[in-house]
């Protein structure tokens, strides 16, 4: 099941695309995140905002850590 705020605005679901991808990044490093419920417009992407939220913090920024867990982590 989608979002609410996707239910309502008719907007994109499922994978994200490579392109999408780009259009996010490009506009966060730009412009900042601001407002997430008007990132989508002006970003260009027919997503919701929420969508745009948590794709950009798990997936996308840049300080991310995308390694695997240390000896240490794992105990």
């Amino acid at each position: 099941m989608g979002h609410r705020c996707c239910i309502k605005l008719k907007v994109k679901r499922g994978l994200w695309s490579p392109e999408e991808d780009d259009k996010l990044v490009k506009h966060i490093t730009q412009h900042g995140h601001g407002s997430w419920s008007s990132v989508p417009k002006l970003a260009g992407l027919h997503r919701c905002g929420k969508s745009c939220r948590l794709r950009w913090i798990n997936y996308l920024r840049p300080d991310l850590k995308r390694v695997s867990f240390t000896a240490e982590e794992n105990r």
